[in-house]
């Protein structure tokens, strides 16, 4: 039976007293997304994926890339049957990582045991509460050693790479790339941290850090906390600088900003090419667009693309979508740039051909549709929005443009060029004739 409060009775709703925090999570979200610093207190957890992105069609089809193939890491998808194989070649990878460390497994399980209560809070509640401490520390021991393992064959010890062949095969030791950058087969960094100072005393593991060639040439930690792998990768795999002003500080008119939103609209590359805006590959990691008198240059970082990309950039959106993850979307944004310059194969050849893109898919077709599969459900607003007024302050510059197309349609290839210089000739050549012709004339 319903009843209805009458007027005289009251309807007491208790409020959350945490406006505080309100409001710094909203500074801190705002900072992210404008370029600024803002130091993180918060305890942050290893996220599972977002469930709306499981959802529907394309969710389902995505699945799979969520889900570990050969190797389970952390609580979330522990004791799958079909992932048995690689439990027994964890406890492999842990001897032998035990074996180029000075101290005992004792000592080795003793060191993760000290961190096991922080490496516990980086997992979402309730994840780990089927493990007393002795069996989360011994299975934190068993995947950290197994990571750094293959981390190391991968970066330096190229004859161990031959182990992981023999125990997982040539496709299981390809696929474990993928499933160690999985968002829900992450270690906490807290517990590799300490096997990285075990094993590596002098340098604690920058060396074997700089994983691919993403992160080269620099300090891989300094002061950075990551929580995870993925997080740390993430984090030197494109760079959003702070300075973004829209005024000319320079005469030839030098901008500097960054990032395309994705729109049919915006030109490919291809069509950028004809505009007389040119790729070329950035000396770092962050993406350019510079605007000059009578053409434009668009700066971007090498990045490699196999088979195990689709994978990493599903996970990284996937992590940049996480509640309570206040972050800038610059992987999210990346990809959206690439996808507004790939709509068809020649662009795949004009990346490739300015060194902007290493793929090993086979077929330039491929790309084009790996990156036209992949949604982008949110990008950075803030920085879309301020590079796209400096790319249509160039394209509607009547004389940036108009010279870009003269030269376009006039240079664009040896034949037109020829074409050009022999009418040119030809009409020189009149000139000149009928020029000495009159000078001839008697005068009357």
């Amino acid at each position: 039976m319903e009843t209805e409060a009458t007027e005289s009775e009251y309807v007491m709703v208790e409020m959350p007293h945490n406006n505080n925090n309100i409001t710094n999570v909203v500074k801190e979200w705002e900072g992210c997304l404008t370029g600024r610093e803002i130091t993180n207190t918060r305890q942050r957890h290893i996220q599972r994926v977002p469930p709306f992105l499981l959802d529907g069609e394309r969710g389902c089809r995505n699945r799979e890339y969520y889900e570990p193939a050969v190797v389970s890491l952390g609580p979330y998808h522990y004791k799958r049957s079909r992932l048995a194989q690689a439990e027994e070649y964890k406890l492999i990878t842990l001897e032998e990582y035990r074996l180029s460390t000075p101290v005992t497994m004792n000592a080795l399980y003793n060191k993760v045991f000290e961190v096991v209560h922080d490496a516990r809070k980086c997992y979402i509640d309730g994840s780990t509460d089927a493990y007393n401490n002795e069996e989360f520390s011994q299975m934190m021991l068993r995947d950290g050693c197994f990571v750094l393992f293959f981390i190391e064959c991968i970066s330096c010890a190229r004859n161990k790479v031959l182990l992981n062949n023999v125990y997982l095969g040539a496709l299981g030791f390809a696929n474990v790339t993928r499933d160690i950058f999985l968002l829900e087969n992450q270690i906490p960094f807290v517990v590799l941290k300490v096997l990285l100072e075990l094993r590596f005393p002098r340098d604690k593991g920058e060396e074997i850090l700089k994983y691919g060639e993403v992160i080269m040439g620099e300090k891989v930690l300094g002061k950075k906390q990551p929580l995870h792998l993925l997080e740390l990768y993430r984090s030197y795999f494109i760079s959003l600088p702070v300075s973004l002003g829209l005024g000319s500080t320079k005469s030839t008119e030098d901008y500097y900003y960054n990032y395309v939103k994705r729109n049919r609209n915006f030109p490919s590359a291809t069509e950028l090419k004809s505009q007389w805006i040119f790729l070329r590959r950035a000396s770092d990691k962050d993406i350019a667009f510079h605007s000059h008198c009578c053409y434009g240059v668009f700066e971007l970082p090498r990045r490699a693309v196999s088979t195990s990309t689709k994978v990493i950039f599903l996970n990284m959106i996937a992590y940049e979508l996480c509640a309570h993850n206040p972050n800038d979307f610059r992987v999210s944004t990346y990809i959206k740039i690439m996808k507004s310059l790939i709509v068809q194969n020649d662009d795949v050849k004009e990346l490739t051909k300015k060194n902007i893109m290493i793929h090993s898919l086979g077929r330039d077709e491929q790309v084009v549709k790996m990156y036209d599969e992949i949604d982008v459900p949110a990008v950075n607003l803030y920085m879309l929005r301020r590079f796209r007024q400096v790319i249509n302050s160039h394209l509607d510059n009547k004389y940036k443009t108009w010279a870009g197309e003269l030269i376009t349609d006039y240079f664009g290839s040896p034949w037109k060029t020829l074409g050009l210089l022999t009418a040119a000739a030809i009409l020189f050549t009149s000139f000149l004739q009928t020029y000495f012709a009159a000078k001839q004339l008697p005068d009357r």
